[in-house]
This record gives C-alpha cells, structure tokens and sequence, in this order.
C-alpha cells in the first residue's frame, strides 16, 4: 500500500513539475493541454487511494500522524496547483473558460455522486430482496420438514 502511494505520489509530483515549468515559461495554456492531463489524472489517483486508505481503517502502514501529514500535503499540492492553472487562464485572458470550466466540474460530479447515490440504493434493495427469498425458503424448508415429521408420527402411530 505505502509503495502504492509512494508512486502515486511521485507521479503527482512530475506533472506538477511539468505544469509549473511550462507555466513558469508563460506558455499558452492550451499548448500546455498535455501536461494539465496528466496533473489531473495524477491528481485524481491520488484522491482514488487516499480516498480508500481512509477507507481502511486499520489497515495503516505507518502512524496516524505521518498519514495524516501526507494527505495534508498532498491535498495542499493539489490545491495550489489547481490555484495557479486558474491564474494562468486570468494572466491569459481565458478567465470565462476558467470559469465554464469550474462550472462543469461541478456538474459532473454532482452527478457522479448522485450515481453512486443510485447504485447504492439499488444494492441495498437487491440486498433486502436475496434476504427476503431467502427467508421464504428457509420457512417453506421448514413446514416441508414439519409435515414430513407429522406424517412419520401420524405414520408410526397408526401401525402400532
């Protein structure tokens, strides 16, 4: 897990260093479309596995104080990344796509969020309905077993 992260980690911090060195040289923003990719696939591993360490409870690698300094830093990194990208897209002019762009993001993880809502609920009621089957099964077993027993009873008595 730590291994993991530790490449996660060190991918997050090549594509910042791309982005910052072609932001830093006053690039366009769109020639730079590259290098933003990769910042934002980096960035969204990073928040996959720190998202699913968190969790894991119990399962650390290390203290809870070092996980937690590391996420800090991580989130931090990413924070001020997505910071200069808006104010290159202001230096640029392009403050409006910034913006749309922002707006967007917004959108589609409502909706994703909203989708994970939805397949929950659909597992969860899936989930009742296999209990439920289930349990007439094991009722129905039951009586099957039941009148098997009764009539072996009524069956013995009747003979003597």
């Amino acid at each position: 897990m730590v291994g993991e992260i530790a490449l996660l980690i060190k991918g997050l911090d090549t594509a910042c260093k791309l982005v910052r060195t072609g932001l830093d040289r006053k690039k366009d923003i769109e020639s730079m479309s590259s290098e933003i990719h990769s910042f934002f696939a980096s960035k969204k591993e990073v928040e996959e596995k720190i998202a699913e360490v968190k969790r894991k409870k119990g399962n650390y690698a290390g203290s809870a104080l070092e996980e937690a300094i590391l996420i800090e830093q991580q989130n931090q990194k990413i924070k001020d990344m997505m910071s200069r990208i808006g104010k290159e897209y202001s230096r640029q002019g392009k403050s409006p796509q910034w913006q749309a762009v922002q707006r967007n993001a917004a959108k589609i993880q409502k909706e994703r969020d909203f989708d994970i809502v939805r397949a929950n609920r659909r597992k969860i009621i899936q989930d009742r309905k296999d209990a439920d089957f289930y349990l007439a099964v094991k009722l129905f077993s039951g009586i099957v077993i039941l009148m098997i027993g009764l009539t072996v009873l009524v069956f013995t008595l009747a003979v003597k």
